[in-house]
Order: structure tokens, then C-alpha cells, then sequence
């Protein structure tokens, strides 16, 4: 278990991965997002583990592939994460300003509400309807998103190291219980990292929307940085 702990939060590109899409998240849903990231990571492990107890001495040969291109996946991956969460950070609206007290119609007053555009209440009904859709579509696949992610930092050949123990262990119950053990690590370190980044991200912010779309693209901006910082070293290697 402290295992699963240090080689998740030792790993900067995993802490890069996960900050982006919990600043600013309510404490319980960056907790939720962090384990469900940990999650796939483990998941990654487990398909490397499985593939070289099958394949067992050709697993020798695909061990230069998964070094090419393991490296390169996770740049790709960190650059995308950073520039939609970039994206997403700068398309955010301003928040509205508060009315001013004792204006009168049209002065420091926002949108007129739905009802005063001339709706109806089966159109304004239906437009609440397709916004209910869309948000829940798009947090589906952000969780989709987030369970791959870890999925590919999984499959690096550097989760070797976590998979061999459990294969000199004198029983398939060691085994099996030395990976459980190493999942919950895994799960609970980032789970508790992405509650702590959410939870301070809120608190600095407290109700300045402003300053939280700073945070958020900062975190993108990092992402991004480290992608390319992983990313260039291998570019020679794969054009070679």
C-alpha cells in the first residue's frame, strides 16, 4: 500500500494529469475524479502484468515498443489535457455583475429570465431539458476520459516494477493480495490528492469566479509544460 502511495504521488506527470480537472471541483467530486484516475492506473498495470505472464520470453520484445512509445503517449495525453482545459478555463463567461441597489429597469440588472423572452413553457421546458442532456453527456465522458488517462500512465514499462513482486510470491493469494494492496495505494493516494487540490483551489478562490479560471489555466499551463518536457526528449527516437 505505501508503495501504490509513493509511486503515485512521486510521479509528476500524474500529478499534472489530475490537477487541471479538479481545480476548482466541489472537494467529494475531485476525491471521486482522483480515485477513478487511480483506478485506471491500476487497470494499465494489471493488462502489462497479464500480457507479460502470457506472452512470457517474446514480453522481452515488446518492452523497446512500450519504451518508444510509452513516453510519447503520456506527452500527447498531458498536452491535450492542457490545452482543453486551457480552452475550457478561457471560455468560461465573466461572471455577472451585481445589480446596483435602487436602479431602476436595464441598470445593473442581467438577462431578463426565460419567461420575459416570450417562451413558452413546453420550449422553455424543452431547452432545459437538452442543457440537462448535454451536461450529463459531457461529464460521462469526461469520467470516460479520466478512467483512460490513467489507463495509459499504466501501461508504461516503468509499472514493471510493481507487477514483478507479485510474480515471485510462493502463492496466487500473495500475489493477488500484494496487488489489492498496491490498488488501494493507488486509489486512495490520488483520490486524497485531488480532494486536497480541489478543496484548496475553492477556498483561495472562495466566490471569485475570476481567480478561479486563473487557477484552472494555470494548472492547464503546467500540464501542457510538462507534456512537452516529456514529449521532446522522444520525438528523436520515434522519427529514428
Amino acid at each position: 500500500m505505501a508503495a501504490g502511495f509513493l509511486h503515485t504521488l512521486a510521479g509528476a506527470d500524474h500529478l499534472a494529469a489530475l490537477t487541471p480537472l479538479t481545480v476548482g471541483r466541489h472537494p467529494v467530486a475531485s476525491s471521486a475524479l482522483g480515485a477513478l484516475w487511480g483506478a485506471g492506473h491500476c487497470t494499465g498495470q494489471l493488462i502489462l502484468g497479464l500480457c507479460m505472464v502470457l506472452l512470457k520470453e517474446r514480453f522481452d520484445q515488446l518492452v523497446p515498443l512500450l519504451d518508444r512509445w510509452g513516453g510519447a503517449s503520456v506527452g500527447i495525453t498531458l498536452l491535450i489535457i492542457g490545452v482543453l482545459g486551457l480552452r475550457d478555463s478561457l471560455a468560461q463567461p465573466e461572471p455577472a455583475a451585481p445589480a446596483l441597489a435602487g436602479a431602476g429597469p436595464g441598470v445593473g440588472a442581467g438577462p431578463p429570465p426565460q419567461g420575459a423572452r416570450g417562451l413558452t413553457a413546453e420550449e422553455t421546458e424543452a431547452q432545459e431539458v437538452a442543457v440537462a442532456v448535454a451536461t450529463r453527456s459531457k461529464s460521462l465522458g469526461s469520467l470516460l476520459a479520466t478512467y483512460v488517462t490513467g489507463i495509459v500512465y499504466g501501461l508504461q514499462p516503468d509499472a514493471l516494477f510493481v507487477v514483478i513482486p507479485a510474480l515471485t510470491l510462493p502463492s496466487r493469494l500473495a500475489a493477488a493480495a500484494y496487488m489489492l494492496s498496491f490498488l488501494v495505494g493507488t486509489v486512495t493516494a490520488m483520490g486524497a490528492y485531488a480532494g486536497i487540490i480541489g478543496a484548496t483551489s475553492r477556498a483561495i478562490s472562495g466566490t471569485n469566479a475570476a481567480l478561479n479560471r486563473k487557477l484552472a489555466a494555470a494548472a492547464s499551463l503546467l500540464a501542457a509544460g510538462v507534456g512537452m518536457t516529456i514529449l521532446v526528449p522522444c520525438v528523436g527516437p520515434l522519427l529514428g
